[in-house]
Protein backbone atom coordinates (compact mmCIF):
# COMPACT_ATOMS: atom_id res chain seq x y z
CA UNK A 1 0.00 0.00 0.00
CA UNK A 2 2.70 2.32 0.55
CA UNK A 3 4.18 1.98 -2.69
CA UNK A 4 0.92 2.81 -4.34
CA UNK A 5 1.22 5.84 -2.32
CA UNK A 6 4.77 6.40 -3.05
CA UNK A 7 3.59 7.03 -6.66
CA UNK A 8 1.68 10.16 -5.92
CA UNK A 9 5.34 11.92 -4.84
CA UNK A 10 7.35 13.82 -6.67
CA UNK A 11 4.93 14.74 -10.13
CA UNK A 12 5.48 18.39 -8.79
CA UNK A 13 2.87 21.70 -8.23
CA UNK A 14 1.93 22.38 -11.57
CA UNK A 15 0.78 18.77 -12.15
CA UNK A 16 -1.49 18.67 -8.70
CA UNK A 17 -2.44 22.42 -9.90
CA UNK A 18 -3.93 20.82 -13.04
CA UNK A 19 -5.09 17.67 -11.19
CA UNK A 20 -7.81 20.33 -8.84
CA UNK A 21 -8.26 22.01 -12.04
CA UNK A 22 -9.32 19.57 -13.64
CA UNK A 23 -11.68 18.14 -10.86
CA UNK A 24 -13.43 21.82 -10.76
CA UNK A 25 -14.06 21.55 -14.69
CA UNK A 26 -15.29 18.63 -14.63
CA UNK A 27 -16.82 18.72 -11.73
CA UNK A 28 -18.91 21.81 -13.57
CA UNK A 29 -19.25 19.86 -16.51
CA UNK A 30 -20.65 16.57 -15.14
CA UNK A 31 -23.10 18.28 -13.13
CA UNK A 32 -24.75 20.10 -15.48
CA UNK A 33 -25.00 17.08 -18.02
CA UNK A 34 -26.76 15.29 -14.99
CA UNK A 35 -29.12 18.42 -14.29
CA UNK A 36 -29.88 18.82 -18.38
CA UNK A 37 -30.45 15.37 -18.26
CA UNK A 38 -33.18 15.15 -15.11
CA UNK A 39 -34.52 18.55 -16.31
CA UNK A 40 -34.90 16.75 -19.97
CA UNK A 41 -36.67 14.10 -18.95
CA UNK A 42 -38.93 15.61 -16.47
CA UNK A 43 -39.70 18.18 -18.94
CA UNK A 44 -40.58 16.04 -22.01
CA UNK A 45 -40.68 12.15 -20.76
CA UNK A 46 -39.15 11.12 -24.45
CA UNK A 47 -36.11 8.76 -24.88
CA UNK A 48 -36.27 10.27 -28.49
CA UNK A 49 -35.60 14.15 -27.06
CA UNK A 50 -33.38 13.22 -24.41
CA UNK A 51 -31.25 10.97 -26.77
CA UNK A 52 -31.04 13.87 -28.99
CA UNK A 53 -29.71 16.22 -26.29
CA UNK A 54 -26.95 14.02 -25.55
CA UNK A 55 -26.03 13.31 -29.25
CA UNK A 56 -26.46 16.62 -30.70
CA UNK A 57 -22.22 17.05 -30.26
CA UNK A 58 -21.73 14.66 -33.17
CA UNK A 59 -21.93 17.74 -35.08
CA UNK A 60 -19.45 19.68 -33.73
CA UNK A 61 -17.31 17.23 -32.84
CA UNK A 62 -16.78 16.06 -36.29
CA UNK A 63 -16.65 19.46 -37.76
CA UNK A 64 -14.15 20.62 -35.07
CA UNK A 65 -11.81 18.06 -34.46
CA UNK A 66 -9.50 18.50 -36.92
CA UNK A 67 -8.94 21.91 -35.69
CA UNK A 68 -8.81 21.13 -32.17
CA UNK A 69 -5.80 18.48 -32.84
CA UNK A 70 -3.99 20.64 -34.53
CA UNK A 71 -4.09 24.27 -32.10
CA UNK A 72 -3.29 21.74 -29.44
CA UNK A 73 -0.08 20.72 -31.75
CA UNK A 74 0.70 24.46 -32.20
CA UNK A 75 -0.33 26.68 -29.38
CA UNK A 76 0.45 26.71 -25.72
CA UNK A 77 -2.03 23.92 -24.36
CA UNK A 78 -2.64 25.31 -20.47
CA UNK A 79 -3.39 29.39 -22.07
CA UNK A 80 -5.99 27.65 -24.73
CA UNK A 81 -7.41 25.20 -21.61
CA UNK A 82 -7.90 28.49 -19.62
CA UNK A 83 -9.30 31.12 -22.06
CA UNK A 84 -12.14 27.97 -23.06
CA UNK A 85 -12.54 27.84 -19.36
CA UNK A 86 -13.08 31.24 -19.21
CA UNK A 87 -15.23 31.46 -22.26
CA UNK A 88 -17.65 28.83 -20.28
CA UNK A 89 -18.02 30.35 -17.70
CA UNK A 90 -19.26 33.98 -19.47
CA UNK A 91 -21.91 31.54 -21.11
CA UNK A 92 -22.63 30.16 -17.88
CA UNK A 93 -23.43 33.42 -16.59
CA UNK A 94 -25.35 34.71 -19.60
CA UNK A 95 -28.00 31.62 -19.69
CA UNK A 96 -28.27 32.62 -15.62
CA UNK A 97 -29.54 35.78 -16.56
CA UNK A 98 -31.34 34.91 -19.32
CA UNK A 99 -33.32 32.35 -17.14
CA UNK A 100 -34.67 35.50 -14.64
CA UNK A 101 -36.43 36.50 -17.71
CA UNK A 102 -37.70 33.52 -19.51
CA UNK A 103 -38.32 29.23 -19.39
CA UNK A 104 -35.31 27.87 -20.40
CA UNK A 105 -37.01 25.56 -23.11
CA UNK A 106 -35.60 22.68 -25.01
CA UNK A 107 -34.48 24.65 -27.60
CA UNK A 108 -32.23 26.45 -25.26
CA UNK A 109 -30.83 23.68 -23.99
CA UNK A 110 -29.73 22.50 -27.14
CA UNK A 111 -27.81 25.72 -28.29
CA UNK A 112 -26.52 25.75 -24.88
CA UNK A 113 -25.26 21.89 -25.05
CA UNK A 114 -23.47 23.03 -28.43
CA UNK A 115 -21.90 26.06 -27.44
CA UNK A 116 -19.87 24.24 -24.58
CA UNK A 117 -19.33 21.09 -26.77
CA UNK A 118 -17.58 23.21 -28.86
CA UNK A 119 -15.13 24.57 -26.15
CA UNK A 120 -14.54 20.64 -24.66
CA UNK A 121 -13.56 19.98 -28.24
CA UNK A 122 -10.90 22.38 -28.23
CA UNK A 123 -9.93 21.87 -24.38
CA UNK A 124 -10.26 17.99 -24.56
CA UNK A 125 -7.66 18.28 -27.17
CA UNK A 126 -5.28 20.16 -25.43
CA UNK A 127 -5.85 17.85 -22.39
CA UNK A 128 -5.12 14.69 -23.85
CA UNK A 129 -1.66 16.25 -24.26
CA UNK A 130 -1.07 17.61 -21.67
CA UNK A 131 0.42 15.93 -18.99
CA UNK A 132 4.17 15.49 -20.86
CA UNK A 133 4.47 18.86 -20.42
CA UNK A 134 3.77 18.88 -16.32
CA UNK A 135 6.12 15.44 -15.39
CA UNK A 136 8.66 13.43 -16.45
CA UNK A 137 8.64 10.89 -18.94
CA UNK A 138 9.23 8.45 -16.68
CA UNK A 139 6.63 9.33 -14.58
CA UNK A 140 3.69 9.76 -17.05
CA UNK A 141 1.81 6.36 -15.98
CA UNK A 142 1.83 6.85 -12.52
CA UNK A 143 0.32 10.61 -13.62
CA UNK A 144 -1.97 8.92 -15.80
CA UNK A 145 -3.36 6.17 -12.89
CA UNK A 146 -3.32 9.04 -10.37
CA UNK A 147 -5.99 11.12 -12.93
CA UNK A 148 -8.32 8.62 -13.03
CA UNK A 149 -8.76 8.46 -9.90
CA UNK A 150 -9.60 12.53 -10.13
CA UNK A 151 -12.05 11.19 -12.45
CA UNK A 152 -13.34 9.02 -10.33
CA UNK A 153 -13.73 11.42 -6.81
CA UNK A 154 -15.65 14.05 -9.64
CA UNK A 155 -18.23 11.07 -10.72
CA UNK A 156 -18.85 10.38 -7.34
CA UNK A 157 -19.75 13.71 -5.97
CA UNK A 158 -21.33 14.89 -9.17
CA UNK A 159 -24.67 12.96 -9.53
CA UNK A 160 -25.24 13.79 -6.15
CA UNK A 161 -24.38 17.14 -6.18
CA UNK A 162 -26.84 17.78 -9.14
CA UNK A 163 -29.56 16.01 -7.21
CA UNK A 164 -29.40 18.74 -4.51
CA UNK A 165 -29.10 21.61 -6.70
CA UNK A 166 -32.01 20.46 -9.21
CA UNK A 167 -33.96 19.77 -6.20
CA UNK A 168 -33.49 22.93 -4.70
CA UNK A 169 -32.94 25.48 -7.01
CA UNK A 170 -33.90 26.55 -10.66
CA UNK A 171 -32.19 25.89 -13.39
CA UNK A 172 -31.09 29.03 -13.85
CA UNK A 173 -29.57 28.89 -10.38
CA UNK A 174 -27.50 25.79 -11.85
CA UNK A 175 -26.09 27.98 -13.94
CA UNK A 176 -24.53 29.98 -11.96
CA UNK A 177 -23.10 27.97 -9.68
CA UNK A 178 -21.85 25.61 -12.20
CA UNK A 179 -20.32 28.94 -14.01
CA UNK A 180 -18.76 29.30 -10.33
CA UNK A 181 -16.96 25.80 -10.78
CA UNK A 182 -15.51 26.70 -14.42
CA UNK A 183 -13.92 30.06 -13.15
CA UNK A 184 -12.22 28.36 -9.97
CA UNK A 185 -10.76 25.60 -12.62
CA UNK A 186 -9.95 28.97 -14.55
CA UNK A 187 -8.17 30.72 -11.81
CA UNK A 188 -6.20 27.43 -10.96
CA UNK A 189 -5.04 27.01 -14.53
CA UNK A 190 -3.73 30.44 -14.93
CA UNK A 191 -1.19 29.96 -12.20
CA UNK A 192 0.10 26.66 -14.26
CA UNK A 193 3.92 26.73 -15.89
CA UNK A 194 4.63 23.67 -17.61
CA UNK A 195 8.41 22.75 -17.44
CA UNK A 196 8.51 20.22 -19.89
CA UNK A 197 7.34 21.70 -23.39
CA UNK A 198 6.12 20.36 -25.63
CA UNK A 199 8.33 19.47 -29.08
CA UNK A 200 6.91 21.14 -31.77
CA UNK A 201 9.19 20.44 -34.65
CA UNK A 202 6.74 17.94 -36.79
CA UNK A 203 3.99 21.17 -37.14
CA UNK A 204 4.33 23.80 -39.45
CA UNK A 205 2.54 26.96 -38.90
CA UNK A 206 2.82 27.40 -43.00
CA UNK A 207 0.92 23.99 -43.25
CA UNK A 208 -3.13 23.93 -43.79
CA UNK A 209 -5.01 22.71 -40.69
CA UNK A 210 -5.90 19.17 -42.94
CA UNK A 211 -2.35 18.62 -43.62
CA UNK A 212 -1.76 18.53 -40.06
CA UNK A 213 -4.85 16.37 -39.06
CA UNK A 214 -4.03 13.96 -41.87
CA UNK A 215 -0.23 13.68 -40.24
CA UNK A 216 -1.83 12.55 -37.18
CA UNK A 217 -4.05 10.23 -38.77
CA UNK A 218 -1.00 8.30 -40.71
CA UNK A 219 0.52 8.35 -37.12
CA UNK A 220 -2.20 6.27 -35.68
CA UNK A 221 -2.01 3.82 -39.71
CA UNK A 222 1.74 2.88 -37.91
CA UNK A 223 0.92 2.17 -35.14
CA UNK A 224 -0.39 -1.74 -34.62
CA UNK A 225 -2.80 -1.50 -31.89
CA UNK A 226 -3.82 2.19 -32.58
CA UNK A 227 -4.75 1.12 -35.83
CA UNK A 228 -6.77 -1.98 -34.32
CA UNK A 229 -8.35 -0.22 -32.00
CA UNK A 230 -9.69 2.19 -34.08
CA UNK A 231 -11.60 -0.11 -36.46
CA UNK A 232 -13.75 -1.51 -33.74
CA UNK A 233 -13.52 1.55 -31.29
CA UNK A 234 -16.94 3.32 -33.15
CA UNK A 235 -18.87 -0.15 -32.27
CA UNK A 236 -17.85 -0.27 -28.60
CA UNK A 237 -18.95 3.15 -27.82
CA UNK A 238 -21.95 3.15 -29.96
CA UNK A 239 -23.49 -0.18 -28.11
CA UNK A 240 -21.64 0.56 -24.50
CA UNK A 241 -22.08 3.87 -24.32
CA UNK A 242 -25.49 4.43 -25.48
CA UNK A 243 -26.39 1.32 -23.25
CA UNK A 244 -25.96 3.58 -19.90
CA UNK A 245 -26.37 6.85 -21.25
CA UNK A 246 -29.93 6.35 -22.88
CA UNK A 247 -31.30 2.99 -21.94
CA UNK A 248 -30.58 2.34 -18.27
CA UNK A 249 -31.06 5.93 -17.63
CA UNK A 250 -34.52 6.03 -18.90
CA UNK A 251 -35.22 2.01 -17.43
CA UNK A 252 -34.57 3.75 -13.91
CA UNK A 253 -36.01 7.47 -14.72
CA UNK A 254 -39.09 6.80 -16.42
CA UNK A 255 -40.20 3.00 -16.38
CA UNK A 256 -38.78 2.45 -12.54
CA UNK A 257 -39.58 5.81 -12.16
CA UNK A 258 -37.32 5.93 -9.02
CA UNK A 259 -36.69 9.50 -7.48
CA UNK A 260 -34.01 12.07 -8.02
CA UNK A 261 -31.81 10.95 -5.11
CA UNK A 262 -32.20 7.19 -6.32
CA UNK A 263 -31.30 7.88 -9.45
CA UNK A 264 -28.05 10.04 -8.27
CA UNK A 265 -27.40 7.18 -5.83
CA UNK A 266 -27.04 5.07 -8.32
CA UNK A 267 -24.68 7.56 -10.33
CA UNK A 268 -22.19 7.22 -7.48
CA UNK A 269 -21.98 4.21 -6.25
CA UNK A 270 -21.18 3.27 -9.92
CA UNK A 271 -18.63 6.37 -10.36
CA UNK A 272 -16.89 5.31 -7.26
CA UNK A 273 -15.84 2.02 -8.65
CA UNK A 274 -13.96 4.48 -11.51
CA UNK A 275 -12.06 5.93 -8.70
CA UNK A 276 -11.03 2.86 -6.80
CA UNK A 277 -10.13 0.50 -10.03
CA UNK A 278 -7.07 2.73 -11.32
CA UNK A 279 -5.27 2.45 -7.76
CA UNK A 280 -5.33 -1.44 -8.23
CA UNK A 281 -5.46 -1.73 -12.26
CA UNK A 282 -1.47 -0.58 -12.91
CA UNK A 283 -0.07 -3.83 -12.72
CA UNK A 284 -2.82 -5.31 -15.10
CA UNK A 285 -1.66 -2.67 -17.30
CA UNK A 286 1.89 -3.34 -17.04
CA UNK A 287 1.66 -6.91 -16.98
CA UNK A 288 -0.88 -7.66 -19.99
CA UNK A 289 -1.05 -6.63 -24.01
CA UNK A 290 -3.07 -4.40 -24.49
CA UNK A 291 -4.95 -6.28 -27.29
CA UNK A 292 -5.44 -9.07 -24.20
CA UNK A 293 -6.83 -6.50 -22.15
CA UNK A 294 -8.97 -5.16 -24.67
CA UNK A 295 -10.91 -8.83 -25.57
CA UNK A 296 -11.22 -10.08 -21.90
CA UNK A 297 -12.84 -6.50 -20.60
CA UNK A 298 -14.72 -6.37 -23.72
CA UNK A 299 -16.01 -9.87 -23.44
CA UNK A 300 -17.10 -9.10 -19.12
CA UNK A 301 -18.45 -5.69 -20.38
CA UNK A 302 -20.83 -7.69 -22.86
CA UNK A 303 -21.83 -10.54 -20.25
CA UNK A 304 -22.81 -7.75 -17.50
CA UNK A 305 -25.04 -5.97 -19.95
CA UNK A 306 -26.86 -9.24 -20.49
CA UNK A 307 -27.24 -9.70 -17.30
CA UNK A 308 -28.31 -6.04 -16.54
CA UNK A 309 -31.18 -7.09 -19.50
CA UNK A 310 -32.34 -9.97 -17.62
CA UNK A 311 -32.73 -8.09 -14.67
CA UNK A 312 -34.63 -5.66 -16.22
CA UNK A 313 -36.82 -7.55 -17.87
CA UNK A 314 -37.46 -9.46 -14.32
CA UNK A 315 -38.71 -6.22 -12.81
CA UNK A 316 -40.45 -4.36 -15.20
CA UNK A 317 -42.64 -7.89 -15.24
CA UNK A 318 -42.30 -7.89 -11.16
CA UNK A 319 -40.91 -10.92 -11.32
CA UNK A 320 -38.19 -9.18 -8.30
CA UNK A 321 -39.21 -5.66 -6.95
CA UNK A 322 -37.93 -2.51 -8.53
CA UNK A 323 -36.03 -1.28 -5.72
CA UNK A 324 -34.13 -5.00 -5.90
CA UNK A 325 -33.78 -4.61 -9.59
CA UNK A 326 -31.88 -1.37 -9.27
CA UNK A 327 -29.89 -2.65 -6.95
CA UNK A 328 -28.66 -5.48 -8.98
CA UNK A 329 -28.26 -3.44 -11.58
CA UNK A 330 -26.22 -1.26 -9.85
CA UNK A 331 -23.85 -4.00 -8.98
CA UNK A 332 -23.51 -5.36 -12.82
CA UNK A 333 -22.86 -1.48 -13.65
CA UNK A 334 -19.59 -1.31 -11.43
CA UNK A 335 -18.34 -5.01 -12.76
CA UNK A 336 -18.43 -3.22 -16.18
CA UNK A 337 -16.71 0.06 -14.87
CA UNK A 338 -14.36 -2.51 -13.25
CA UNK A 339 -13.51 -4.26 -16.52
CA UNK A 340 -13.98 -1.14 -18.52
CA UNK A 341 -11.31 0.79 -16.58
CA UNK A 342 -7.97 -1.21 -17.60
CA UNK A 343 -8.33 -1.01 -20.81
CA UNK A 344 -9.41 2.81 -20.95
CA UNK A 345 -6.07 3.14 -18.38
CA UNK A 346 -4.30 0.96 -21.10
CA UNK A 347 -5.35 3.50 -24.58
CA UNK A 348 -3.87 6.76 -22.54
CA UNK A 349 -0.49 4.97 -21.64
CA UNK A 350 0.08 3.86 -24.89
CA UNK A 351 -0.73 7.39 -26.73
CA UNK A 352 0.80 9.06 -23.82
CA UNK A 353 4.25 7.58 -23.78
CA UNK A 354 3.77 6.54 -27.58
CA UNK A 355 3.13 8.76 -29.65
CA UNK A 356 5.52 11.72 -30.17
CA UNK A 357 4.55 14.85 -28.57
CA UNK A 358 4.78 16.94 -31.29
CA UNK A 359 1.83 14.90 -32.62
CA UNK A 360 0.19 13.48 -29.64
CA UNK A 361 -2.45 16.33 -30.13
CA UNK A 362 -3.96 15.23 -32.61
CA UNK A 363 -3.54 11.80 -32.24
CA UNK A 364 -5.78 12.04 -29.39
CA UNK A 365 -8.23 14.67 -30.76
CA UNK A 366 -8.61 11.75 -33.95
CA UNK A 367 -9.71 8.86 -31.46
CA UNK A 368 -11.72 11.25 -29.30
CA UNK A 369 -13.47 12.49 -32.32
CA UNK A 370 -14.51 8.78 -33.27
CA UNK A 371 -15.08 7.92 -30.12
CA UNK A 372 -17.84 10.78 -28.99
CA UNK A 373 -19.16 11.35 -32.60
CA UNK A 374 -19.84 6.77 -32.37
CA UNK A 375 -21.42 7.55 -28.70
CA UNK A 376 -23.97 9.91 -30.18
CA UNK A 377 -24.95 8.12 -33.11
CA UNK A 378 -25.83 4.91 -30.78
CA UNK A 379 -27.22 7.74 -28.73
CA UNK A 380 -30.18 8.57 -30.87
CA UNK A 381 -31.05 5.40 -32.40
CA UNK A 382 -31.06 3.97 -28.82
CA UNK A 383 -33.56 6.70 -27.99
CA UNK A 384 -35.35 6.07 -31.09
CA UNK A 385 -35.67 2.84 -29.91
CA UNK A 386 -36.02 3.00 -26.24
CA UNK A 387 -39.60 5.15 -27.16
CA UNK A 388 -40.21 2.49 -30.43
CA UNK A 389 -39.75 -0.81 -28.59
CA UNK A 390 -39.93 -2.52 -25.37
CA UNK A 391 -37.11 -1.02 -22.72
CA UNK A 392 -35.33 -4.24 -22.66
CA UNK A 393 -34.38 -5.06 -25.66
CA UNK A 394 -31.80 -2.15 -26.48
CA UNK A 395 -29.97 -3.63 -23.57
CA UNK A 396 -29.97 -6.74 -24.73
CA UNK A 397 -28.54 -5.17 -28.18
CA UNK A 398 -26.32 -3.63 -26.52
CA UNK A 399 -24.78 -6.85 -25.04
CA UNK A 400 -24.45 -8.25 -28.33
CA UNK A 401 -23.01 -5.34 -30.32
CA UNK A 402 -19.97 -5.55 -27.46
CA UNK A 403 -19.71 -8.96 -27.67
CA UNK A 404 -19.52 -8.71 -31.77
CA UNK A 405 -16.75 -6.01 -31.47
CA UNK A 406 -15.18 -7.92 -29.00
CA UNK A 407 -15.08 -10.68 -31.51
CA UNK A 408 -14.06 -8.00 -34.22
CA UNK A 409 -11.05 -6.93 -32.61
CA UNK A 410 -9.72 -10.21 -32.07
CA UNK A 411 -10.02 -10.96 -35.89
CA UNK A 412 -8.12 -8.07 -36.46
CA UNK A 413 -5.40 -8.13 -34.51
CA UNK A 414 -5.14 -11.97 -34.91
CA UNK A 415 -2.38 -13.40 -33.02
CA UNK A 416 -0.07 -10.30 -33.15
CA UNK A 417 0.92 -9.26 -29.73
CA UNK A 418 1.39 -5.67 -29.05
CA UNK A 419 2.60 -4.21 -25.70
CA UNK A 420 2.71 -0.67 -24.34
CA UNK A 421 6.18 0.58 -24.88
CA UNK A 422 7.59 4.24 -25.36
CA UNK A 423 9.65 2.88 -28.14
CA UNK A 424 6.49 2.69 -30.27
CA UNK A 425 6.70 4.75 -33.28
CA UNK A 426 6.89 7.74 -33.37
CA UNK A 427 7.65 11.38 -35.42
CA UNK A 428 9.89 12.70 -33.06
Amino acid sequence: MKKKFSSCRGLGKDYWLFWFASSFSMGASNILQYVLSLYVLDLTGSATLFASMLSIIIFPRILLTPLAGVLADRVSKIRMMSLILLGETVILVLYFLLGQTVTINIALVYLLVVALETGEIFYGGCEAAILPELVPSERLTDAISISKTDDGVVNVIAPMAAALIYDHLTIAAAFAVIAALNFGSFLMQTMIHPKYEAQHTGVSAKSSVWHDFIEGVHCIRKDPFLCGFIKVLPIVNAFFGATFSVSVAYLLRQTYAVDTWVYSAYCSVTSAVSMIVPLFAVPLVKKFAPNKLFFVATMSIAASIFLIGVCAVCGIYQVIPVMISVVIITLLDCMTIAAAMPMQMTSSIMLQTGVGKSVLGRVSATLRMISIASVAAGEMVFGLLNDATWVWLPIFLGAAGVAISSLLFRKVMGSQKVYVSEKANTFD
